[in-house]
Order: structure tokens, then sequence, then C-alpha cells
């Protein structure tokens, strides 16, 4: 991890920081409306692919259960038919095998959406976002870690979920800066989880309102003929990325994120 933001970061903790909720809004707006083309087209380009994925993973690992009897089951009121039906579907080895690949390969798809934290950051310090920057993490020598904690917040909040609703919005709310840490300060996965953590339980209460916003977000994209999903889902990256820069911050000096676009080959062991 950048030492310098590791000092900054330990300086936060100890002196505590301050978030309004309102201005973070504010300002991802403002930076959203200079790079919304690239960001929906991230969107699609991943939602395109993971249902391309999904689809075959359906077709080589096919459901027990056909589509018809599911639906009749479940409008049956009967709630022990529904919950044998989910019981067999669970068990089935198809089902297990095809949520485990599922997982991994959509895992692999996130670094396209992280993708848009980079377009942020570049038209937030008068940098124009190209196309390639959707595909940056895959040849920036960050992609394991992008894709290792990608699948362990899915797999701790699956975990959460099945115990109760509410560790989701905690785990949701304490690791939102890990990726962010991974992209702008070269975290490893250890201290992109850790130092997210400790951030977001110094201030939780601002942490939580953030969190809360990005759920509205998400909501009112929904209720807006679900079209609105599709500008809503890029602009809680880029609120994420404005918590980060208020949270976090960057140096003065050029960091490693400023050379994207130059040689992005140079002293990167993933390109040699």
């Amino acid at each position: 991890m950048d030492n310098r933001v590791q000092g900054r970061i330990e300086e936060k903790l100890s002196n505590g920081f301050q978030l309004k909720a309102g201005q973070i809004f504010e300002k991802a707006w403002s930076i959203f409306s200079g790079i919304a083309g690239y960001a929906i087209l991230a969107l699609i380009i991943y939602a395109i692919t993971s249902w391309i994925i999904n689809m075959l993973v359906g077709l080589v690992f096919p459901v027990a259960l056909d589509e018809e009897e599911i639906q009749a089951i479940a409008n049956s009121g009967d709630p022990d038919a529904v919950m044998e039906m989910y019981k067999e579907l669970l068990l089935n080895s198809s089902t297990i095998i095809s949520m485990i690949l599922t997982n991994i390969l959509s895992a692999a798809l996130y670094p396209i959406l992280y993708s848009i934290y980079t377009m942020a950051y570049k038209y937030d310090f008068n940098k124009n976002p190209e196309l390639s920057d959707i595909f940056i993490h895959y040849k920036d020598g960050k992609f394991l870690n992008l894709f290792l904690v990608t699948l362990i917040v899915q797999v701790v909040s699956y975990i959460a979920l099945a115990l109760c609703v509410l560790p989701v919005f905690i785990i949701s709310t304490m690791w939102m800066l890990a990726v962010p840490l991974i992209i702008f300060a070269s975290a490893d996965i250890k201290d992109a989880l850790n130092y997210s953590m400790k951030l977001a339980f110094k201030n939780f209460g601002s942490f939580f309102v953030v969190f809360w916003m990005l759920v509205g977000i998400i909501i009112l994209g929904l209720i807006l003929c679900c079209i609105g999903i599709i500008p809503a889902v890029p602009l809680v990256y880029v609120v994420i990325y404005v918590l980060y820069k208020e949270v976090v911050g960057f140096d003065d000096e050029q960091s490693e994120i400023d050379q994207i676009g130059t040689d992005i080959y140079k002293d990167n062991p993933y390109m040699k």
C-alpha cells in the first residue's frame, strides 16, 4: 500500500473526519455529468457480457425444475411446497455449480464497472476519459486483487444474508472504500478491507447515510420505469469515488493512476 496514503488514513483515524452527504452527492453529480457516456457504456458492456455468460452457464448446468413448475409452486400459496422447492433447487448439484460459476465469472467482470472510479478520477482532475479506460483494470496489474476482493465481499454478504438482512447493510457500509483503496492506493486485499472498515467505523453514521443514499439512487432508478437504473448504477460508483476523495484524498504529486493512458507496461509484472 502507498505509504503516503497509509499515513493520511492513520491521521484520519487518529483525528477523525466529517462528511456531508449532500455535498458528496452534489460533487458526484457534477462528475457524473461529464463521464455519463463512457460510464453508461461500461454498465451496458458488463450487463450484456454477464447475461451471455449466465445463459451459457445455464445451458451447461440446467436447473432440474422447469420454469412452469417453479411458477406453479410459487403461485400455489403453499409455504411447505415453496420451501420444498427451494430445498430441491439449492441442493441440486447443477444449481450449486451454476451459482458458484456465476459468482466467479461475475467477479471477473466487475473490473469493467470499477473503471468508473478511474473515469471519475480523470475527469475530476481535468483529464478526458477514454474508451480504453473501460478495460484498464484488466491490464494495470490490479485485476487479481479486484477479482478476489469482490469474491470475498460476495461470499461474506451471502453468509450475512442467510443470518439476517441487517448484517448485509453493515458489511456494505464498512467495505465501500475497499475497491477504491486497491485502485488508487495500490492496497492489497487485507489492507483494503481493513482500512475501509476502520474508516467506516470511525464515522459510521455518515458512512451509513451515504450507503442509504446509494440505495435511494438505485430505488429511484427502478421506479423510473427501470430505465433509470442505467444511469443510477454508474452514479453510485461516482458517489463512492467522491466519498473516497473526501475521506482519503489524493496527493498533490502525480499518483499512479495519472499514468493511465501513458505507459501501463512500465514496472508492471503482469505485462512483461
